[in-house]
């Protein structure tokens, strides 16, 4: 499911620091704590296991802000906020049953974003549910927060992570990779969940055929979490793609994101 928050400012011209995807996220967490504790802890804590990767199977867009200046305060850049209004798109794959249900956990809910300089307050004024759009075997894309897609490397003997831009060779390898390790872990669970008595989803849906660049790429620099402990700084990407590939694959992006760190907001997509 997809939904639209519209989201309205408690006081003019507030101040929010540019990289607020963590205290996004934690508001998505909080909400669903509100209604349901158990699985607001287990998605935060384990999500959907594959092995020794997890995943957490929600997305989130950039907040579109109509209005908006940029700022240097305490030697760190903060967005101003000069609209009353702003909107951002939460995307997550959940049963259709509890679709209405999480569509009232967001309305009127307080949205607080801070860091040790500033603190601005917000709340939810109305909550959309955006249509379901027609998965084909061949969309077109376009990204709504930058998309993360990385590999394993060794940087002066220690563990590190290379970014990938779309437009390296080896880009679709690891993008594929991705998607297809998550409609696998979800199908996998949700058979262990519901399907005891059946046999094992049939894994050969998984195939993503081709990604092709349709416009120009724009690198993004993004620290997440940051002032926290686990304080690290990724690269993603903003582009228009053609993909082609089994339509189960297109709702599993659409809805949980495309690439890493989606519950920190990144990978959010949709079709044009």
């Amino acid at each position: 499911m997809r939904i639209k928050l519209s989201i309205k400012q408690n006081n003019p011209n507030q101040l929010i620091p540019i990289n607020y995807q963590f205290a996004i996220s934690s508001f998505i967490y909080r909400t669903i704590e509100t209604a349901d504790s158990s699985f607001s802890k287990w998605l935060h804590d384990s999500g959907y296991k594959s092995g020794s990767k997890r995943f957490k199977f929600f997305t989130f867009s950039k907040l579109n802000i109509p209005r908006c200046g940029m700022i240097d305060l305490y030697n760190k850049k903060y967005l101003k906020i000069e609209s009353d209004k702003m909107e951002l798109i939460v995307s997550m794959m959940i049963d259709k049953t509890v679709e209405n249900f999480i569509i009232g956990m967001f309305e009127n809910q307080k949205l607080n974003i801070y860091d040790k300089n500033t603190e601005s307050n917000f709340r939810v004024n109305t909550v959309e549910m955006i249509p379901e759009p027609d998965f084909r075997n061949e969309m077109i894309f376009k990204t709504l927060s930058p998309v993360i897609i990385s590999r394993n490397s060794v940087y002066k003997g220690k563990e590190s992570q290379t970014y990938l831009n779309p437009e390296d060779k080896e880009y679709f390898e690891y993008f594929k990779k991705n998607l297809e390790e998550k409609y696998i872990t979800y199908s996998v669970n949700m058979f262990n969940k519901d399907n005891r008595d059946s046999g094992l989803p049939d894994m050969k849906e998984a195939s993503l055929e081709s990604f092709e660049l349709n416009r120009e790429v724009k690198s993004k620099l993004i620290t997440i979490k940051e002032g926290t402990p686990e304080e690290t700084r990724v690269r993603g990407y903003l582009f228009t793609c053609r993909i082609k590939g089994n339509p189960k694959l297109m709702k599993i992006g659409y809805e949980s994101g495309f690439g890493k760190h989606c519950s920190q907001g990144f990978g959010c997509m949709e079709p044009v």
